[in-house]
């Protein structure tokens, strides 16, 4: 005999439907055009005619140095290009509600995140990266604690998190990290959960298990994001692995790359899949040129 479900029940379907269709999704773009970025607002959900995505990550700027206490933000050929050229399309997302982050990565070089650099070296880092975020509009800093000849020190990784969120001019704005293999970085006096915003768990296996540790470690679910690579997933998997993000109670997917590996059929296609796991199956991603 099958039991009824109960009001409760009912309830609590409710509650993951509702969770579901307000998923954000965050997109991160490596070294794109311009055109892949004013593309990213195009991919609107057909039923509502609101943009796919809530955020772009632009990856990436640089920390380059010679020495951990010498850092100096760097911008590549496709950085500049967007930031001093064409920030109208940056401007075009952000007036269609997307925020937009800006990436700091390591060079191969002997400065970066988690460099063992003195507290006044952390807070001038810290306010440079700002600054910048200021000076070009931007909603966030997004940290990539890779490529860089020294690394390790939680506590110097922490002072420069902390120096960014203490900065008047970045409040109110996202200070997100890529998330994979950085335990150390989670454990007190230096959890780094106690500064970050938002989290995006890179591992591409796609399984929700890897943002389980995060949870423990202080942050929100509704502030984590499992990644989604169009190179290693394809559409249906990804369409599964959303759904499993929304039935564990996480905030949304965030998808790496999709300017090297889709175009915009594809992405359309791809993005599709997504949102009907997120939002029922009914629903449908356009590109609207």
């Amino acid at each position: 005999m099958l039991r009824q479900p109960t009001l409760l029940a009912f309830g609590l379907m409710a509650f993951i439907a509702s969770f579901a269709a307000s998923a954000r999704n965050v997109v991160f773009l490596n070294n794109p055009s311009p055109q892949d970025v004013k593309d990213i607002g195009r991919y609107v959900v057909k039923s509502t005619g609101k943009p796919f995505f809530s955020d772009l990550v632009l990856f990436a700027a640089n920390i380059n140095g010679s020495t951990p206490n010498t850092p100096v933000l760097y911008y590549n050929a496709e950085m500049t290009a967007i930031l001093k050229n064409n920030i109208d399309a940056v401007r075009q997302l952000q007036n269609k509600g997307i925020k937009v982050q800006i990436s700091y990565l390591g060079n191969h070089q002997n400065a970066g995140w988690s460099c063992s650099m003195t507290s006044a070296t952390a807070t001038k880092l810290a306010n440079a990266m700002v600054a910048d975020v200021v000076k070009y509009g931007l909603d966030g800093i997004s940290v990539d604690d890779e490529y860089s000849t020294c690394s390790g020190s939680a506590s110097s990784f922490y002072a420069v998190l902390k120096a960014i969120r203490a900065n008047t001019y970045f409040s109110g704005k996202t200070l997100s990290k890529a998330l994979w293999s950085d335990s150390s970085y989670f454990r007190a006096p230096y959890n780094a959960a106690n500064q970050l915003t938002e989290g995006y768990e890179m591992t591409y296996g796609g399984s929700v298990s890897y943002l389980t540790p995060y949870v423990g470690y202080g942050m929100a679910k509704s502030n984590l994001f499992l990644g989604i690579s169009p190179e290693f997933s394809s559409a249906s998997q990804a369409g599964i692995i959303a759904k499993n993000v929304a039935d564990g109670g996480y905030q949304g997917v965030m998808i790496w790359a999709p300017n090297a590996f889709l175009n915009t059929t594809t992405a359309a296609q791809y993005y599709t899949a997504i949102v009907k796991s997120q939002a029922g199956s009914t629903e449908s991603v356009q590109y609207v040129p």
